[in-house]
Order: C-alpha cells, then sequence, then structure tokens
C-alpha cells in the first residue's frame, strides 16, 4: 500500500495521507501489519487518532469499552481486563482478546496506561492469521508516537478533578544528530476514587483501621525511545518502559438480590490492595533487502503483583486470600514482507512465544471464622484478626510455549482486490500444582485460514468486501482436578470461525466517512472460568471448562460526519443475537442451556459525540459531548441457575453515560474542562454471581451472591498543558 503508482488498492504514501486529511474518520492503521487507510482494510476495525484520544479523554481500556459498539471492554476489580468483542472470548482468565503495545501483545498488564499514544485501533473479529492464540475475539492495539528526528519539542500538562484526583505529564523529543532522536514520557497519577470503607463496627465492637479512601490508587510510569536510520535504510527502533501501580483489589460491590442498589459503600475488615510493577522491553528492526523488508521485533516483559483480597466481602476478619504472582513474557517475531510496489503484496512470518506466571497465592482464615462454624475454633475474642490457618490456594506454575509460522497475501486486478492467509499454530502449555504435586502438559498444532474478495471504485470512495477469519485460545489446565482424579483436569481449545461482509465509504464529497458489517461467528467449545462453592466439599472451587457451542450473528455501523466546518458528528451503533447451540448444558447444574444467550454479550451498544470546534480572535476551541450506551448484558448467573428457573434470573442492566468537554488553544498555552458521567449514571461494568463466604454471618442470605465492579461516577476535570 506504499507504491508510488498502481491500481486502486496500491495507494502511495502520499496519497493514503491525502485522504486521510480530506475526510474526517479516515486515519492510516496497521490492522494488516502494513500501513493502509481504515477504508482499504476488508474487516472491520475502529481507530482513534490522537486529537479524538485527547478531546475525548479515551486513556485507558474501561474508555475504549465504552466508547466502541459490540466492545465489552472494562478493569476488572483484580486489575486484569474483561473483554469480549462480538461475543467472542470470556471474562476471567479467559481472556480471549488480544491487547498490544506497538505490534507486542501483553499479558501481565494489559490495563496498564501507557501514554504518548498516536492512535488506538480496535479490531473486531478472529485475527488467527497475523496475530496468533488470544485473539479469538480480536485485538486492541496502541501504538505510540516515535521519536522525530527533525525537531526538539516538549508537552507538560496536568489534570485535577474530584475525588482528589491528580495527574501530571511530561513528554521530550530530543533529535539526536540528523538521523536519530530520544522521546522521553513520564507521568504520575493519585485517585481517591468513589469508593468509600464505612468502616462499621464489627461484632467485637471494634471498628477497622483501613482508610474510608478503599478506592484509592496512586500509578506512575515512564517511557523511553530510540529511533534511527542506519546507512542503508536500516531502521532502529528501540523502547523501555516501567510502571508502577498500587490500587484497589477486588473492591466488589455486593448485592444479595437483583434490587441492584449501586452504592460506593464497601464494607471490608480492611482495604485490599493490588500492587504491581512492569518493566518492558522491545527493539524493532526494518532491513530493506532489494525489493523486500525483513522485520525483526523482540520483547521482553517482567510483571510483578501482589494481590489481596478479602473473600468474605465483610467487615469481620473471616476469609482473605493474599495472591503473589509474576509474568515473564519473552516473544521474537520475524516477518519478510514486500515493498509495494506492484499489484501483488505479501507476508511471510515466524513468531515464538515463552511466557511463564508464577503464583504462590494462600488463603487466609481468620478468627472470626468462627461465626461461621462455632465448632472449629474457640469463641471470638476480642482481637478478632488472628490467624488460625494459612492454607495453600494456588501455588503453582504456568507455562505457555507457542512456534507459529504464517503466510498473508493479496493480489488486485482492476478494482477487485483477492487476500488470503495461512496460520501453523503450535502451542505447548503446561501446569504445575506446586502443592498437590500434581500436573499436566499439553501440545496442540492449529491450522487456521483467512480470505477476503473486496471491490474498490475507480475514485477509490467505496469499499465492498466480504472476509472469512478463523482464531483459536490455546488449552490449558485449571489449578484442581475438580473431581477427585489423580492429575489436573484439563480443558480444550474454543475455536471460532467467521463471515464477515461491509461496507466503506466516503459520501456527501468527502464529509461523510461511513462503516457497516455484518457478521455470522460459529464458537465452538467455549471456555469459561468458574467460581462456585462445591456442593460436596462446602470449599472454593475455581477453574476453566469447555461449555460448549454458540452461534452469534449481528451488524454494527461507525460514522464520523463533518456537518459543516466546525460541526461533526461521530459514533457508531451494534446489535447482536447470540445463543448457545441445541445441547449445551450448564457444568455446575446441569441446566439446558439451548437458546439462552451466552454471558457477557449486551444485544445493544452504542455512542454518539458531537463536536464544536472554532476560533475566538486567535485562539482555537472545541465544546464536545458525548454519550456512551450498554444494553442489558448477560451473566454468569445462567451456570448456577436450577433447571426450573425462569431466564435470565438476573442480568446487567443497561446503562447511558454523558460526558461533556470543553478547551480552548492560546498556541502553545492550552486550558480545558470536562465532566464524566454529567447525570450520575449508577452501573456495573461487569456482574456475576459469587460464593457466599460470609452467609452465616447474615441469617437467610443465598449461597451464591451477586458482585459488581461500580462504574466511575460523576467526576469535574480542569486541565492545563503547555508545548515548546
Amino acid at each position: 500500500m506504499l507504491a508510488a503508482s498502481g491500481p486502486a488498492f496500491a495507494q502511495s504514501s502520499a496519497a493514503q495521507e491525502a485522504a486521510a486529511e480530506q475526510t474526517p474518520g479516515v486515519i492510516i492503521v496497521t490492522a494488516r501489519k502494513r500501513a493502509e487507510t481504515v477504508l482499504e482494510v476488508p474487516e472491520s476495525v475502529t481507530a482513534f487518532g490522537q486529537e479524538t484520544l485527547e478531546r475525548a479523554n479515551i486513556e485507558d481500556i474501561d474508555d475504549v469499552g465504552l466508547a466502541v459498539p459490540n466492545l465489552q471492554l472494562s478493569t476488572r476489580a483484580d486489575g486484569f481486563p474483561n473483554v469480549t468483542v462480538r461475543g467472542l472470548g470470556g471474562f476471567g482468565n479467559t481472556q480471549g482478546v488480544g491487547f498490544y503495545l506497538d505490534d507486542v501483545q501483553l499479558f501481565g498488564d494489559a490495563s496498564s496506561r501507557f501514554g504518548d499514544i498516536e492512535r488506538i485501533e480496535v479490531l473486531k473479529g478472529p485475527q488467527g492469521i497475523l496475530y496468533g492464540g488470544s485473539n479469538i475475539g480480536g485485538a486492541v492495539k496502541f501504538v505510540s508516537a516515535r521519536p522525530d528526528p527533525g525537531v526538539f519539542e516538549g508537552r507538560i500538562a496536568a489534570r485535577a478533578g474530584t475525588d482528589n484526583y491528580f495527574d501530571g505529564e511530561l513528554e521530550l523529543n530530543i533529535p539526536l544528530g540528523e538521523d536519530w532522536a530520544f522521546k522521553v514520557f513520564a507521568f504520575g497519577e493519585t485517585d481517591d476514587g468513589f469508593l468509600v470503607n464505612p468502616r462499621t463496627p464489627r461484632l467485637n465492637g471494634q471498628i477497622a483501621v483501613a482508610d474510608e479512601d478503599i478506592g484509592h490508587r496512586e500509578q506512575y510510569g515512564v517511557r523511553g525511545a530510540l529511533f534511527g536510520e542506519l546507512a542503508g535504510g536500516t531502521e532502529i527502533y528501540f523502547t523501555a518502559r516501567y510502571n508502577e501501580y498500587d490500587g484497589p483489589n477486588n473492591a466488589w460491590v455486593r448485592e444479595t438480590d437483583t434490587n441492584f442498589g449501586y452504592s460506593n459503600l464497601i464494607d471490608l475488615s480492611y482495604n485490599p490492595r493490588n500492587e504491581r510493577e512492569t518493566l518492558g522491553l522491545t527493539g524493532h528492526i526494518d532491513i530493506p533487502i532489494g525489493n523486500v523488508t525483513l522485520q525483526s521485533i523482540t520483547s521482553y516483559t517482567d510483571t510483578s503483583s501482589r494481590r489481596e483480597t478479602d473473600l468474605d466481602i465483610q467487615n469481620e476478619f473471616v476469609l482473605d486470600l493474599v495472591r503473589p504472582e509474576e509474568f515473564d513474557a519473552f516473544t521474537q517475531e520475524i516477518r519478510l514482507s514486500s515493498d509495494s510496489g506492484g499489484p501483488f503484496e505479501w507476508q511471510v512470518g515466524a513468531y515464538y512465544l515463552d511466557l511463564t506466571r508464577d503464583l504462590d497465592s494462600n488463603l487466609l482464615i481468620r478468627e472470626a471464622f468462627c461465626y461461621l462454624d462455632p465448632g472449629t475454633c474457640a469463641p471470638l475474642g476480642q482481637d478478632d484478626d488472628v490467624l488460625l490457618a494459612e492454607v495453600p490456594f494456588e501455588i503453582s506454575r504456568r507455562e505457555r510455549e507457542q512456534l507459529a509460522a504464517f503466510i498473508n497475501a493479496s493480489y488486485t486486478f482492476g478494482q477487485i482486490e483477492l487476500s488470503g492467509g495461512l496460520r501453523v499454530d503450535n502451542t505447548r502449555t503446561s501446569r504445575a500444582n506446586l502443592d498437590t504435586g500434581l500436573d499436566g502438559e499439553n501440545k496442540e498444532t492449529v491450522v487456521l485460514g483467512r480470505a477476503s474478495i473486496a471491490w474498490q471504485n475507480p475514485d477509490e470512495t467505496t469499499l465492498l468486501y466480504a472476509t472469512f477469519s478463523q482464531g483459536f485460545e490455546p488449552a490449558d489446565f485449571s489449578l484442581s482436578n475438580l473431581t477427585g482424579a489423580n492429575t489436573l483436569l484439563g480443558y480444550g481449545e474454543e475455536t471460532a470461525d467467521q463471515i464477515e461482509i461491509g461496507y466503506k465509504g466516503r459520501l456527501l464529497d468527502n464529509s461523510l466517512f461511513l462503516t457497516v458489517a455484518a457478521f455470522y461467528i460459529a464458537y465452538n467449545d467455549r471456555q469459561f472460568e468458574l467460581q462456585a462453592a462445591d456442593p460436596q466439599t462446602g470449599g472454593f472451587v475455581e477453574g476453566v471448562v469447555n461449555v460448549g457451542d454458540s452461534t452469534q450473528m449481528g451488524v454494527e455501523f461507525d460514522l464520523t460526519w463533518q456537518l459543516t466546518n466546525n460541526l461533526t458528528l461521530s459514533g457508531g451503533a451494534g446489535y447482536i443475537d447470540a445463543e448457545w447451540d441445541d445441547g449445551t448444558f450448564s457444568p455446575v447444574t446441569g441446566r439446558d442451556l439451548s437458546g439462552v444467550q451466552p454471558p457477557n454479550v449486551a444485544s445493544w451498544s452504542g455512542s454518539a459525540a458531537l463536536e464544536y470546534e472554532g476560533d475566538i480572535g486567535l485562539n482555537e476551541f472545541f465544546i464536545r459531548g458525548q454519550a456512551r450506551y450498554k444494553g442489558n448484558s448477560s451473566t454468569n448467573s445462567q451456570f448456577f441457575d436450577a433447571p426450573g428457573d425462569e431466564y435470565p434470573v438476573f442480568d446487567n442492566p443497561s446503562y447511558f453515560v454523558v460526558d461533556l468537554a470543553a478547551g480552548i488553544d492560546f498556541g502553545s498555552f492550552k486550558i480545558g474542562a470536562r465532566v464524566e458521567n454529567l447525570f450520575d449514571e449508577r452501573y456495573f461494568n461487569d456482574l456475576q454471581e459469587f460464593p457466599n463466604f460470609a452467609g452465616s454471618l447474615n441469617p437467610g442470605e443465598p449461597g451464591q451472591i451477586i458482585i459488581g465492579t461500580l462504574g466511575q461516577t460523576r467526576r469535574f476535570i480542569v486541565s492545563a498543558g503547555f508545548e515548546f
């Protein structure tokens, strides 16, 4: 797509940039690992440029999740992502959607803040050919701004808001000679949050010493990047980043019935925390060799965390969980790509992943456990946080080794482009329970395919396409045997086949960019993580199982419309019809799930933004209003409902969030103000059933309760920045 001349699909770089500039919403992306406009990619891609990211305050994955139709994405209460795309993927350990920073997949810190982002790309549907396993539902790509050898420049910015929110950023671009530059970005953020620990007196009369601001979080980070060109055109791009996070962990809102109160009061015996630090190193090398380019992408990431959870979700010291965890990931990708000088374009590559995940977690049983079972311990004393026992919970090592080879190619004749790809993916997964001595290992080879046909009109304003794509999530093992057997319970791979047809076009003299897509997905052997009380032992069971097959179909559209020279409308909407196939049964209760909507799917979702920008003398300003809607979404309650229960017993209610923002640019100096969640809508980012470990403390409560992660309440923010 970088050719100087050729057929309709082979635009030059200058032509790409011109198309992007003259049509709102058309920007250059690398969804197919080559530079091309969104209009040229024969699949659904939602992309946000740098200006939109700033004005819409899209800073983390929660913001991305609200802005994109048919995407359920938020930060789980323990800091990991919860995500489904078009109903593909699963919350918890069965992620199913890949997260990337500069083409490097993130495993331990996908919910981190990266900063200095040039654009975000959301790729919908299976991405198995170019991105491999753990991308069955799609991919979310963060693309950072590279150093610029041509200019010395910098930026300093600060934001402050309610809940003692403060955020500061510093960015410097430093030329190092004619062809080299270094860039550094640093940030620091503190926030007391909107969650409150009321510190209700315990049964022995004592009051928790925990701080009221149970949602308080701090995060800091720095990222350095070096970019340059060697003789012969070889490009070097090295980055190093360090992030540190200290925030709430599993601060769940506890609901005992479906009359949700959305309370921001979380009454716990202490404030559970998640302390995480990440070091990431990457190296990109592009070497031109005749008419092809050899690219090498190497990465190493180390993420260490310590998560503490109050499992009983009560103000008594009963059951607590401490989970130290270590992620180490090394990846290497090598690609050989044709230079876009003709109708035939191709990529051949290989990928290697070596991932280890070590856990050393223990369940802490405190003296207040006597309330639950008085016969197991002495009567409660005054110091009710006395440790009675420390029981191994998850002491394990998980490993994944992945080796893949892929090819992707396209050929253009006239206005028609035919493209296709193939990937052979060999994965070895293993898990060892170091407490019980049980272990398991699985090896599998998966062959994935992709094919598409696209037509673009002669003036390059319309694209019609049909695409078939496949994806998979590797097999693995649950920590427990779950059945009393002498081996760990293994669960198999899940696979998805998608057919998508779509339209992309520039309309109304290039003032409107519109995309429309319809999809059909066959989703097989779906993996789900379950947490339940064992009906035989009363203990806690957590594991992943293959529940069954489902079918998803739906439609979605996105648009950006320049209504006038100053006024722009953008947004989109999506609909999903998802059902379990016939013969699917709950792995917990045996209930027939045939025809039931699988968990974590919202049938309807949408977003809209209206932005006005103009001039006040020599100064520029903007005003932006945006609204995001998520319809009722299904939950994991279907797995725990009795066979006679009417579906659904409960789901996650719909919500509608409105933001307002304004800013003025005085040349190098900028100021702004915004209000998030203007009408203070109360909603849960995620919702699920969970074992009630404090049932005896509250007679009459059910054995399973409902827990949720509360969405951001109303917040006011002011900002100021200076560029030099």
